[in-house]
């Protein structure tokens, strides 16, 4: 995933959404399993982040409406795609757009977002799939600002947010979890708080074009 996205409209380079909230800490937790596992927390770093692509790769391809061949999966990520599928069928009336940039001109913030749907219920939901050992509040953060650029980027109201979580251990038996995104306008607020951390802690400035991008870009019309 970028760490940046180009934005022609202020021809400057964006900082993404996930890099905007890795300025949060991971916590106590987190640094004490990377202790724990030793030299082994590489391999399982690794894995962890194989199985997450492949994931998304298998949903996007729901979401676009392409066939997807589950037969050479393993069983995990086959049961993971079979819940997701299984959610779609009971909730989602059709996919609006998948794996999609969105941009915040104002706030100067881009990302990329897994999908937006259309309930049965005729809501709009943005979905984030996740496939960590838990939801962190910080993902909540994460759906919130995606929904608000997509908001801005394509003047299409989302009405709610759902983070779809899939389980990479095998020894767990639930294969999904899914959670609602709740107070989206004061999480909203909490990113926009993180951002302008970020901005501090990077000296990024705010409103200022970047005027040798904009100098290329000239000469290569």
């Amino acid at each position: 995933m970028s760490n940046t996205y180009f934005c022609k409209e202020l021809n400057k380079e964006l900082p993404s959404v996930t890099t905007i909230l890795n300025i949060i800490a991971k916590g106590e937790g987190f640094n004490n399993w990377l202790k724990k596992q030793g030299a082994n927390a590489d391999k399982l770093l690794t894995d962890a982040g194989d199985f997450g692509t492949n994931i998304h790769n298998h949903l996007e391809t729901i979401g676009k409406g392409d066939i997807l061949d589950t037969s050479l999966f393993k069983p995990k990520q086959k049961r993971c795609v079979e819940a997701f599928q299984d959610w779609v069928d009971k909730n989602v009336k059709r996919f609006i757009c998948t794996e999609q940039s969105v941009y915040n001109i104002g706030e100067e913030y881009a990302g990329t977002e897994d999908s937006v749907v259309e309930l049965l219920d005729g809501r709009i939901a943005l979905l984030d799939y996740k496939t960590s050992s838990y939801i962190y509040d910080t993902h909540e953060l994460q759906a919130c600002a995606y929904l608000k650029a997509h908001e801005l980027s394509y003047g299409i109201k989302i009405d709610t947010a759902y983070i779809l979580r899939f389980e990479k251990n095998e020894d767990k038996e639930k294969d999904m979890e899914e959670r609602e995104v709740r107070n989206i306008d004061y999480q909203y607020e909490v990113f926009l708080a993180t951002l302008k951390l970020w901005q501090w802690k990077n000296k990024y400035k705010k409103g200022v074009i970047n005027d040798t991008k904009r100098k290329e870009n000239l000469l290569k019309k």
